[in-house]
């Protein structure tokens, strides 16, 4: 028997709509959602539609589509896609808003659907709250149109080549193919797949692009840590400079040495302000980012020259502050690189490319660049776990915090847990068959505290 939703409530997990398709989520849902969005817009105006490969998200996007083209709404289809080139074809294109239907890394069997603005930026979670109040009072504030009223249907095949073409405008694309670099690229069986490894190639850099193709759905999300070690292996055997993964939606990637090793957050953040060269010529302008970054990342910002300003992690939040504030960088410690001058939202493809300008025109490689960098004073623990265990370890996680309460980012191959003043990241390590947990506070015996805490709970899992 499927479950009837009476209160869209249900769905909405941290400001996003998100389910199990065709069990909590149903295309009934996705029409009367496409309603209650099209019924927003003036009649006639225009967005942008986009999904991942998965029947799931087809069928919700479709369900979707019948309702908002039943408003009077126009649709730009791009079927599969990724959330930033969703994102930047409503700019491109003049579009009032887009709707993208995915899988998560977080959720990794259910169906998430998030809108953006004619900006191409993320509703915030008010907004989101608007359609979950609508949908409790549905059909009292839905407009339909005269059957010669009814919104088109128009596809766009050019975008992804525009969007390729774009991106490398952004970037010095002489400097990094002289550098002859060599990369490997987990592309996370999505639509990513058909994007990066032509745009790789553009810009003159060898890539070995690995899941580019379409995989069914599964329990364990996508990048896994075994998705991880074998990018890492690959990249050590094949000599390669860099290794990437994507997440699911192209919007954030988790990034390899020249050794398989990962690149912290804290660091990637800190390469930017101190070799992007936009963001060092614009001294005085505030860098964003999220409360639960460490202190000395904070001080490094600072001594850099710039103002810093917290934000909240919220949908679309770190977007909205970068137009209010006028800054030149913003960094969520979820992964996510926002570089103003290219566009006011985070995209994988455009963060990698910046990585590689900066090794190029450095000519050195990110492990050594990122070797100086100020470290926090952490308290550190393994737990060691069975091989079995280790692959379903993060989705166990999620449903540990979830239960609890706590407050925590997802870091693709980690998890933030955020407890007052103390920030413990749980990763599950590359090398071995273990947990490593990493706490950072000002007061030591804070974060030694909750080390053991976590340590009994994961043990117990």
């Amino acid at each position: 028997m499927i479950p009837r939703i009476q209160n869209l409530e249900e769905l909405n997990k941290n400001g996003r709509i998100v389910g199990k398709a065709n069990y909590i989520f149903t295309p009934e849902i996705a029409s009367s959602i496409g309603s209650i969005h099209g019924s927003s817009f003036k009649l006639d105006e225009t967005v942008v539609i986009g999904r991942d490969y998965h029947n799931d998200s087809r069928m919700l996007k479709r369900g979707y589509t019948s309702g908002i083209m039943s408003t009077g709404i126009n649709v730009l289809n791009l079927s599969e896609c990724t959330f930033p080139l969703l994102e930047f074809t409503i700019r491109r294109f003049g579009a009032s808003g887009g709707a993208y239907f995915s899988g998560g890394h977080l959720y990794s069997e259910d169906v998430g659907v998030r809108f953006a603005d004619a900006g191409g930026i993320e509703l915030a979670p008010i907004e989101i709250e608007k359609i979950i109040k609508s949908f409790n009072t549905y059909p009292a504030q839905i407009r339909r149109v005269d059957p010669r009223r009814i919104g088109r249907i128009i596809a766009i095949p050019q975008t992804q080549d525009v969007y390729i073409k774009s991106l490398e405008q952004f970037v010095n694309k002489k400097q990094i193919g002289d550098a002859d670099l060599k990369i490997v690229v987990d592309c996370s069986f999505s639509p990513t797949g058909r994007i990066t490894p032509l745009l790789i190639n553009e810009v003159g850099v060898e890539v070995i692009a690995l899941n580019t193709h379409y995989r069914e759905r599964s329990k364990i999300p996508v990048p896994s840590v075994n998705t991880i070690k074998n990018t890492a292996d690959i990249v050590k055997a094949s000599n390669s400079h860099l290794g990437v993964c994507f997440d699911v939606d192209g919007s954030r990637i988790l990034v390899l040495d020249e050794n398989g090793l990962e690149i912290s957050f804290e660091d990637l953040l800190m390469l930017f302000v101190a070799y992007d060269q936009k963001i060092k010529d614009s001294k005085n302008s505030p860098v964003i980012t999220t409360p639960s970054v460490s202190p000395v990342v904070i001080k490094f910002i600072e001594e850099s020259g710039h103002p810093i300003k917290l934000v909240e992690n919220y949908p679309g939040e770190l977007s909205r502050q970068i137009r209010q504030e006028r800054a030149c960088f913003a960094a969520a410690d979820s992964l996510k690189f926002y570089f103003p001058s290219y566009s006011p939202f985070s995209d994988g493809n455009y963060i990698l490319l910046k990585i590689l300008e900066i090794m190029a025109i450095q000519k050195d490689l990110i492990s050594s660049l990122t070797k100086g960098f100020p470290k926090g004073i952490k308290v550190n623990k393994t737990i060691p776990v069975s091989a079995e265990a280790v692959e379903g370890m993060h989705n166990r996680l999620i449903e540990f915090v979830d239960e609890h309460d706590l407050k925590y980012q997802d870091i693709i191959n980690e998890l933030k847990i955020i407890d007052d003043d103390v920030y413990v990241i749980i990763k599950v390590a590359l090398n071995r068959n273990a947990i490593t947990l990493s706490a950072e506070s000002e007061d030591k015996s804070k974060s030694e505290k909750m080390i053991e805490k976590l340590s009994k709970i994961i043990s117990g899992l």
